[in-house]
């Protein structure tokens, strides 16, 4: 077994046992799941060399060994599917798809397997720091008084070592791993990441995907991660939010910023963000999302249930459907399952609840919350002076208003 780190630095002597220089990385191929060392790389009068795998006789941490001449090193190019191992990885960010996080690599450790040396698994404890700075001795003094804590490795295959264009970002994940996790474990990875990196794996990100991820961030992140991606970029996922997320991220912009993007949306949803916008921010109408399931008083119940599925797609929720008239007054609601109960073609101003609980566009935090926990909904209308719907509060956004964020991500995806 080896560290990468130990490695590093230490002598590389020829054929002739003679000073070939030291070792300054090595070459590995990544075609096997466990990269193979391909070959040496050598620091040589401020040069730097390679010796191929076959010419290494013995490999140590305390040196290396060729059975070749020093003046026969001369430098190469990479292979396909090869690349140098410390300065890919040492001190980059990975992703552990196993433990869904965020990883520094501190060292890589590798092992013989045969005639071959492989990359065995990361390193991301802090004895692998003290190591690297020569103080390994100090790590274990300090901790010999204690129970010795197990090594941190994360063995190579939970690692995901896509490499990424330099310019970009160096977080090694590609898209498509990306997708196969939850937004909130993505959005826990972005957090560990630099700013140009948040922006980067944003930027990969499918735009329904990277709206969902981006409500997941905490809020003293949204912005200024907005304010650094492409404005196509930051457009798109702003539609893709709901309406009052949307909103309350389009408030904490630089009022020309907001103007761009708000120019940039279709024309209803740019009025829509607009109202949002008009209202105070803690009160009911600067709450609400203006996505809500309708449907009309002569509607039938399959005429409602066509309607679900025209408005399914941009809704807030479904659980309840809210109905008014040609001028938009709320006049009644019913619930998905009094629809689904409901013969097909009886009348919904038959089976809705009329004079449903409400409050106005000015209500305040606290009225929110008192009528939804006292009528125990799982969304609150929103209504003008003249009773005009203009949105709902759903029971997620409630929850936002009286528990922190921290215990908010604890509850079920249902409330999310």
């Amino acid at each position: 077994m080896f560290y990468l780190s130990k490695l590093l630095g230490s002598p590389v002597r020829d054929v002739e046992n003679k000073s070939a220089g030291t070792l300054h990385d090595l070459v590995v191929s990544t075609r096997q799941a466990y990269p193979v060392v391909t070959a040496v790389s050598v620091k040589r009068r401020g040069k730097v060399v390679y010796a191929s795998w076959e010419t290494v006789t013995s490999f140590e941490e305390s040196g290396t060994l060729l059975h070749t001449p020093a003046s026969e090193l001369a430098e190469r190019e990479l292979a396909p599917g090869e690349l140098h191992l410390s300065a890919t990885f040492l001190d980059k960010q990975l992703v552990d798809t196993e433990g869904r996080k965020v990883i520094r690599v501190n060292d890589i450790q590798l092992v013989r397997n045969g005639p071959v040396v492989q990359v065995a698994a990361v390193d991301v404890s802090s004895n692998a720091i003290l190591r690297r700075v020569g103080l390994a001795k100090v790590g274990d003094r300090l901790t010999k008084s204690r129970q010795r804590p197990k090594p941190h490795l994360i063995d190579w295959k939970d690692v995901d070592i896509e490499q990424t264009d330099e310019a970009a970002v160096r977080l090694a994940v590609p898209q498509t791993k990306l997708e196969l996790l939850h937004p909130a474990d993505i959005a826990d990875l972005v957090h560990e990441l630099s700013p140009e990196e948040r922006a980067a794996v944003f930027d990969a990100l499918e735009d329904e995907l990277a709206a969902d991820t981006f409500e997941e961030l905490h809020p003293s992140y949204q912005a200024s991660l907005l304010l650094d991606l492409p404005d196509e970029k930051a457009s798109e996922i702003l539609n893709e939010m709901s309406p009052d997320d949307a909103a309350d991220l389009l408030a904490d912009l630089p009022d020309d910023r907001r103007q761009r993007f708000i120019a940039m949306m279709e024309k209803d949803d740019a009025e829509d963000m607009r109202e949002l916008l008009s209202y105070p921010e803690h009160s009911a109408g600067g709450i609400m999302t203006t996505d809500y399931v309708w449907a009309r008083l002569d509607d039938t119940a399959e005429r409602a249930i066509e309607r679900l599925r025209e408005q399914e797609d941009g809704a807030e929720t479904v659980y309840y459907i809210y109905v008014t008239d040609r001028s938009d007054h709320l006049r009644g609601v019913f619930s998905l399952r009094d629809l689904l109960m409901t013969p097909p073609d009886r009348k919904v101003r038959d089976f809705m609840t009329e004079n449903p609980v409400s409050v106005r566009t000015d209500a305040t935090e606290e009225e929110i919350t008192n009528v939804i926990a006292k009528y125990n909904l799982l969304a609150l209308p929103v209504v003008d002076e003249e009773d005009v719907l203009h949105g709902i509060i759903t029971i997620d956004d409630a929850i936002d208003l009286v528990l922190p964020l921290a215990w908010k991500k604890r509850l079920p995806r249902i409330f999310h």
